[in-house]
């Protein structure tokens, strides 16, 4: 083993284990790593300052030095440990062997047994050594650490050859061990509750697992799993995010075409737009169509999350200039960066022209690259795999040797690089004598395995070959190169074509066969053939025409094999048995389950075409090969979920056809081209926005108020010149359930729906008393809620309310405030003189009207008495 081999292998193990420290640690050792090579750097100066040969030798002293850290630790806990001899030896580089040797490390437990790591050669060329303990009982341990003289016996500098460089006896240190462990470090910030956009903060390490990119069809991690997406989320609901013309499209309108509903070109089936988007960092990169071509107008890059220009090139992606089929992201490692390489680059094919992707400027051209199959490397290099079997060898091209090394110095002109150089290569070796000629490549897993078989029938093939042969080698360092199997196959019969995939997790390989309408499975580490998949019954006889495209029509994710076609149902089979697991699309009677078409289309049936997997859903596109204008109505983009095959959500679009359906998927973000209108729409979650409102004056204990507010959409789609100008007071959030339609509704120019149910709104009080509770939830309508409530006690009140999100909407809150004075008081009665009861006045006014009768009566009757 070389040392350049073994220094680049100690560089990648201190660099993990570096990325398993806790961040404190890591500062920690970062600051002792500065320290030492100040401290060496000075003392290579000294050392340098006398350059003539002498005579006797000199004995030049050194230092030990030994940081342990942190001091003191909990049991049970990992501690640091930094060993260096206080200088750099002089002509030490990465590329020769000029290094300290024999460390020792003394270890003596709190019961005085000792215990001793030693290293027997110093890779890093600073004399630094890294490792880390963990102690394992209470108590004090001693760490002691010294190392012999050292004779100077190389030539790498005359100055100092033969000298003696004196070793250190010891350097002592003291670690405190006890019973309570120290507070972990922060590993990672939590991951988003709210609304968030890129660049991501550092310190948000966990971050990861939400976050991805989509770095093209050409590029291994998507191409060798067939349109796969291995990281991140996906869409959970239909929520458009925002639309974005990509050509002319929809209804040309009037009659002067001759055909009434006559729609601009679908670019359907070989002029297809949107060709192999590329995302990277939050940047969605893609060409332009020229007229009918699907390509020739310039290259753009757009904001991911919000459809934002960030630049167009008119020299990328025209005539005489191609456009790039895939981003390259690489985490460079050296004594002095770790980190991966910013800001990426965007390959054209074979690797002829990168461009910056932050610019779009032309930075390197690469003439030479060797062909072979491709792998993905463990730090995002491309790997490719050179069979030369009549010659027996077989060698691993690194893409990443021939890259950075000239790129990385600013040049006024874009350089060149030659990739067919030995540099360029990790390894070459000897191919085993039994692998035949007439075989090639395959596919290949790095570090692990490549498979090689006869080459099989062609598009235009008539039959497979019978015999057929496949075989695989191992790519594992310690048995690299060795011969694991070779199976000499017979061809099924009448079949025409078989077209191979691979399963990494269950360690399958996968044959689909055109004209029996199965799928084969062999194993990937003994080539034996392990199952055959039960043919469909009653399955239509347009799934024949599914095989002619097998490698866009099945997708393997997550040990699942996932196909769809012409006959209009998908199908999940386990790869560990060829079981079927589920299927979707053939049951009339459910929606979500359903497919049909009635006299839609010339099938009875949509077809349904896979565009990718992502996140355990199984993304599905309907269309057709050469379709008339205008284009099926009801045509959908049907989200699955991938371990039942239940529908997630979906909703009206017209994708495309095998081969030529274009989408891509990053950050939680699906992007693909509606051929009904030529719309690039972006569904993803979007930010909300939430108002509140209480009465501006005071009201009075005892009566009630009205609270109410709103929450409305504010994706940046809502912010499109069309939706601004119809949804003046903008875009209401909705429910997940109300979704589809609801988006039709706001972007694809479809009827209001009548049924759109809103969203729930929390609303919460801090109280006089400075309680704080929950008085209740409304429900929008339109995006507007109302809420009545009746204070219980008098003060100011501060209200607030909250919508929770979905699966369509970040969350958001409003507060608001509002003040309850007292009731009014009642006044105090006064006394007052009783009055008689109405009775006596009703009876001394009878009894006077009966006295005044009498009496008048008496007068009439004396004087009729006096009449003579």
């Amino acid at each position: 083993m070389s040392l350049e081999y073994r220094s680049t292998r100690f560089i990648s193990q201190i660099n993990l284990e570096k990325k398993k420290l806790q961040p404190t640690k890591t500062k920690i050792l970062t600051t002792l790593l500065i320290i030492t090579l100040l401290t060496t750097l000075t003392t290579s100066l000294l050392l340098s300052q006398n350059t003539a040969a002498h005579s006797p030798p000199w004995a030049i002293p050194t230092y030990a030095f030994l940081a342990v850290s942190p001091n003191p630790i909990g049991v049970g806990q990992s501690v640091n440990i930094v060993m260096w001899a206080g200088l750099v030896l002089p002509g030490a580089t990465v590329g020769n062997e000029v290094r300290f040797r024999d460390y020792k490390l003394t270890i003596i437990h709190p019961d005085g047994h000792n215990e001793i790591q030693t290293w027997p050669i110093i890779i890093d060329t600073t004399s630094t050594q890294f490792t880390q303990y963990t102690p394992k009982e209470i108590g004090n341990y001693t760490f002691v650490f010294s190392y012999p003289d050292l004779n100077y016996t190389w030539s790498a500098s005359a100055t100092y050859r033969n000298d003696l460089f004196l070793g250190a006896t010891s350097k002592t240190i003291t670690l405190i061990v006890q019973e309570e462990p120290l507070p972990n470090a922060i590993t990672s910030y939590p991951l988003p509750t709210e609304y968030w956009t890129r660049p991501i903060e550092g310190q948000n390490t966990d971050w990861w697992a939400i976050t991805s990119n989509w770095l093209g069809e050409a590029h291994p991690s998507i191409a060798n799993n067939i349109r796969v997406q291995p990281d991140g989320t996906a869409p959970n609901s239909a929520h458009i995010i925002w639309t974005k013309p990509i050509d002319e499209g929809g209804i040309v309108g009037g009659t002067n075409t001759g055909v009434e509903g006559n729609m601009y070109f679908s670019g359907l089936a070989y002029q297809a737009r949107f060709a192999n988007p590329i995302i990277m960092n939050g940047k969605l990169f893609y060409g332009l169509p020229l007229q009918n071509t699907p390509t020739g107008g310039g290259y753009k890059a757009i904001n991911l999350q919000t459809g934002q220009d960030l630049w167009y090139s008119d020299k990328i992606g025209v005539s005489g200039s191609a456009a790039p089929t895939f981003g390259y992201l690489y985490d460079f490692n050296s004594e002095n960066q770790h980190g991966v390489i910013p800001p990426g680059m965007l390959f054209t094919n074979n690797f002829a022209s990168g461009y910056d992707p932050l610019t779009g400027q032309l930075r390197i051209n690469i003439t030479g690259v060797p062909t072979g199959i491709a792998a993905t490397g463990p730090h995002g290099e491309i790997l490719r795999y050179q069979l030369n079997i009549p010659n027996r060898w077989i060698a691993q091209w690194n893409s990443s040797k021939v890259i950075w090394a000239v790129s990385g110095t600013a040049v006024a002109q874009p350089p060149t690089a030659a990739a067919n150089l030995p540099i360029c290569y990790d390894w070459n070796i000897t191919l085993p004598q039994a692998i035949p000629t007439g075989t090639s490549a395959q596919f290949a897993i790095y570090n692990d395995i490549l498979v090689g078989s006869t080459t099989l029938a062609s598009f235009s093939g008539f039959q497979t070959p019978d015999p057929y042969t496949m075989w695989a080698i191992s790519l594992k360092p310690e048995t690299r190169g060795t011969l694991l199997w070779i199976q000499n196959y017979t061809a099924p019969e009448g079949v025409t074509r078989r077209l191979p995939t691979v399963d990494p997790i269950n360690r399958v390989i996968v044959f689909r066969d055109k004209e029996t309408m199965v799928f084969q499975g062999y194993s990937l580490d003994t080539g034996k053939h392990l199952w055959t998949t039960t043919p469909i019954e009653n399955v239509s006889d347009y799934e024949y025409f599914d095989s002619t495209f097998a490698a866009q029509l099945f997708m393997i994710a997550n040990g699942c094999l996932h196909h769809a076609g012409m006959g209009g149902v998908v199908y999940g089979y386990d790869t560990k048995d060829g079981s079927l697991l589920w299927t979707n699309g053939n049951d009339p009677s459910n929606p979500k389950n359903s497919t049909f078409s009635g006299f839609q289309t010339a099938y009875g049936h949509y077809p349904q075409f896979i565009t990718l997997v992502a996140d355990g859903k199984v993304f599905v596109e309907s269309g057709d090969h050469s379709p008339d204008s205008p284009l099926w109505k009801g045509a959908k983009l049907r989200v699955l979920n991938a371990t039942n095959g239940e529908e997630i959500w979906s909703i009206m679009g017209y994708g495309g056809f095998p081969g030529r359906t274009y989408a891509a998927v990053a950050d939680g973000i699906y992007v693909f081209n509606n051929c009904y209108n030529h719309q690039l729409t972006a569904f993803g979650k979007g930010p909300s926005a939430l108002t509140v409102e209480a009465p501006m004056t005071s009201t009075v204990l005892g009566n009630s108020l009205v609270i109410r507010g709103s929450v409305m959409d504010i994706s940046a789609g809502t912010q499109q010149t069309e939706q601004v100008v119809r949804f003046p007071q903008g875009v209401p959030v909705v429910s997940d359930e109300s979704q589809a339609t609801w988006m039709e509704y706001i972007y694809m120019q479809k009827p209001r729906p009548t049924n759109t149910i809103g969203v729930p709104v929390t609303l919460s009080v801090i109280d006089a008393n400075d309680n704080y509770r929950e008085i209740g939830k409304a429900t929008t309508q339109d995006g507007f809620f109302s809420f009545n409530w009746k204070p219980d006690i008098e003060g100011p009140y501060t209200i607030y309310a909250t919508f929770e999100g979905s699966e369509s909407y970040w969350p958001s809150h409003a507060i608001s405030s509002f003040v309850v004075d007292p009731a009014p008081t009642t006044p105090t009665p006064q006394p007052t003189t009783a009055l008689p009861p109405l009775e006596t006045y009703l009876t001394a006014g009878v009894a006077a009207i009966i006295i005044t009768i009498i009496l008048v009566a008496v007068v009439l009757l004396m004087a009729i008495k006096k009449r003579p």
